[in-house]
């Protein structure tokens, strides 16, 4: 694991903090990622999401006479007509297009039991898609939310976006936890229908979160915000949560409380069914918005990840 940043966490030699050398430095194998060359490997997709980009957008470049093979629904009906010929539009591919990285940095991702917190796997997968979207000459911005507040960083197409990115995604990193998690203020619902506010038709959107507040006004501005966006979901889990210990007394803390817990068969099926209901409602939603969804986890390596999806 990587070396601590500050002597404020030196616990991020554990993975629970960000390193930042570690994040500046992935753009050495980031950089040969393809965000858009080809479909995400569909192993790592669940249920009947969409599985490709609308691609980088098209924007319309002259007419021509009609030839045999052109797309019918590419005539330009007004030329033809008046000239008394067939024509089509041609188009080409646009030079670049904006990508949107959402980042989710609440106090529910402060939180891991294998390799490294949900917080940190997210930021190091938010990092490289950044530093691959500058290798593809595309925009990059964002917004990154804590509990109480959230930077947004405006799409650019330089180095300077991805190295401010990454400094305010350290910053907020290295506040976690909150002073008290119950004030979170805000939600998820809150921060798609934030994104479709500020971002343009044809952006790719990358959201990570472990969606743990997911919920039907959040399926809403998710449909809403998949009308005319491209959108990948990572949801970062980790084991501990997808399968409670088998039974007995478990002790349990926020970070600053301690308590104990009685494992009975009661609580594990309100658990499970707890878990079952809110993974339907963002597979449903992900279907609706046709995004890419993806279940990431804490026990695997980012680099791991990201390269099954978009390596060469």
């Amino acid at each position: 694991m990587a070396k601590a940043v500050n002597n404020k966490h030196p616990e991020s030699a554990a993975g629970i903090y960000t390193d930042l050398p570690t994040l500046l430095g992935s753009r050495h194998w980031a950089s040969n990622l393809k965000l858009f060359s080809r479909q995400a490997a569909r192993s790592m997709l669940l249920g009947e999401t969409r599985s490709r980009f609308r691609g980088r957008g098209m924007e319309f470049e002259e007419v021509r006479h009609y030839q045999p093979g052109d797309d019918i629904r590419n005539i330009d009906w007004r030329v033809s007509a008046r000239t008394g010929g067939t024509y089509t539009k041609l188009f080409c591919e646009e030079r670049e297009r904006p990508i949107h990285i959402l980042i989710d940095q609440r106090s529910s991702m402060f939180f891991g039991s294998h390799g490294r917190f949900k917080s940190v796997l997210a930021a190091e997968l938010a990092t490289a898609i950044s530093w691959a979207a500058l290798a593809g000459s595309d925009r990059i911005g964002g917004q990154i939310i804590g509990d109480q507040s959230e930077s947004d960083i405006r799409a650019r197409r330089n180095k300077q976006a991805v190295l401010k990115f990454i400094h305010d995604l350290n910053e907020y990193n290295q506040r976690l936890p909150t002073t008290e998690l119950s004030k979170s203020e805000k939600t998820i619902a809150g921060m798609i229908e934030e994104c479709r506010r500020i971002t343009r038709p044809g952006t790719a959107i990358f959201i990570l979160s472990d969606f743990h507040d997911f919920d039907p006004l959040a399926m809403k501005s998710l449909i809403a915000l998949g009308r005319h966006t491209d959108i990948t979901l990572f949801q970062v889990q980790d084991p501990l949560e997808l399968e409670l210990p088998s039974g007995g007394t478990v002790s349990i803390s926020d970070g600053q409380h301690r308590s104990s817990v009685q494992l009975g068969n009661s609580l594990q099926k309100a658990f499970i069914q707890q878990i079952n209901e809110r993974a339907k409602l963002i597979k449903d939603a992900a279907v609706r918005s046709r995004s890419v969804y993806l279940q990431v986890s804490t026990q695997d390596e980012p680099r791991q990840i990201l390269n099954r999806l978009y390596g060469k």
